[in-house]
């Protein structure tokens, strides 16, 4: 027999109902979250669209640690996509890929392959790339693979050609580009591209050196793009190459800038047509460019910026980043003005911006300092040290889903969850 409610009970019922919808549209206006599904976010940015960041977060202690791991040395950040999180470590004899529960840490599986070390600083460089249930993966000698993300079972795998790298003491670096049916590289003369659904090259495979920069997406006019940063044959200069993703057509090309050997680590900023370049292993010089058909116009070119690793955001008017020396700078993004400075980020500090705010992380020490993104001075709001030590690190921290991921050189992932 089923049973019939008494109707007294329904406007009880449709109350209770209606506070939930609106507790729910409170919450949803007052946070948003998203996955963060390869290097530098969604959009290849550095920027996250979450909200709420600070609203939880202790002013005077460190948000609770979800979860610690230990994945081997690398540069690898984390990727985060569908409840897991994906990173890659070295233990000194072979390469692993592991696949964590983002919530929980708890390890769902792990992937390894041989591999031989590099002079500085062996590890992989590459971020795993999570698209649909596809991860791709690319190894500090090349060994470029694509993974179920939901086992870890082996899709294909390519051994790139050694002439690819950019230097034999520092590896290949390049994290995955995935735009289309294709997976696009930072190397040969203008990008190369590998077909996602075989690992067969699409266009591209001259066997030329790429540099370390990672390759960038852009629309510009309503096309796609992609911005690729290349070195020449005697690796004593670097280029800024636009090509259509379909099919390696040059759009347009800048440089070569004078950096030797395929040094140019940090990927390009692209905002509305803007694009801006900096380097600073031999050459100090950062710019800004805005796109036009078939070529860059030069807006302004100075040594304020000048960056090795850890890359540079743009938020409303202001350009941020982490210059060689550990010091994090503000410029005007229209002027390229030095708006304001700060020391005491390490050698090399890298960062990410949500909500409003920088999340900057020491390459010495490992300290995680959220600075308020202003263009009036510096303003620190938060400062903890997320790892057990201090900690040597070149890779910029993650926001996905209300959770902040660190990664050290040595290994050591920590988990804070900042929505308690």
């Amino acid at each position: 027999m089923i049973s019939q409610r008494h109707p007294r009970s329904w406007p009880l019922i449709v109350a209770a109902l209606l506070l939930v919808v609106l507790f729910v549209a409170e919450f949803a206006s007052s946070t948003r979250a998203e996955d963060w599904p390869q290097w530098r976010g969604p959009e290849r940015t550095g920027v996250s669209r979450e909200t709420g960041l600070l609203d939880r977060w202790p002013v005077d202690k460190m948000p609770p640690v979800a979860w610690r791991a230990s994945v081997g040395r690398g540069h690898s950040s984390v990727s985060v996509s569908g409840g897991r999180a994906f990173t890659m470590g070295w233990d000194g004899e072979r390469d692993t890929v592991y696949c964590f529960d983002a919530a929980s840490g708890e390890q769902l599986w792990s992937k390894s392959y041989p591999c031989d070390t590099i002079l500085q600083w062996p590890g992989p460089r590459a971020t795993p790339t999570v698209v649909w249930n596809r991860v791709y993966t690319l190894g500090q000698h090349g060994q470029l693979h694509a993974w179920d993300a939901r086992d870890g079972k082996s899709v294909w795998s390519v051994q790139l050609a050694e002439s690819y790298n950019p230097d034999v003491d520092y590896g290949f670096a390049w994290s995955p580009l995935v735009m289309g049916d294709h997976l696009i590289l930072s190397c040969g003369r203008g990008g190369l591209a590998i077909r996602t659904s075989d690992g067969g090259y699409a266009w591209g495979n001259d066997g030329q050196h790429g540099a370390c920069a990672s390759p960038v997406p852009f629309t510009f006019k309503g096309r796609q793009g992609v911005a690729v940063v290349v070195t020449d044959q005697g690796r004593n200069g670097v280029s800024l190459i636009g090509v259509d993703p379909r099919d390696g057509k040059r759009l347009w090309r800048e440089g070569p800038w004078p950096e030797k050997w395929g040094a140019a680590c940090v990927d390009p900023v692209i905002v509305d047509g803007k694009l801006f370049m900096t380097t600073a292993e031999q050459h100090l010089e950062c710019a800004r460019f805005t796109m036009n058909d078939g070529k860059l116009t030069l807006d302004w070119s100075n040594n304020e910026l000048p960056c090795y690793t850890g890359g540079c955001v743009q938020l409303g008017d202001c350009l941020y980043g982490v210059n060689k020396h550990g010091i994090l700078k503000c410029l005007d993004w229209e002027t390229g003005k030095l708006l304001w400075a700060e020391r005491g980020f390490g050698g090399h500090g890298s960062l990410i911006a949500a909500d409003g705010a920088l999340v900057v992380q020491s390459s010495k020490g490992g300290d995680v300092v959220v600075v308020a993104a202003q263009r009036n001075g510096y303003q620190e709001l938060r400062h903890i040290q997320p790892f057990e030590g201090e900690a040597d690190t070149f890779t910029a921290p993650v926001l996905a889903n209300g959770r902040l991921y660190a990664r050290s050189y040595a290994g050591e992932v920590v988990c804070l969850d900042l929505t308690k």
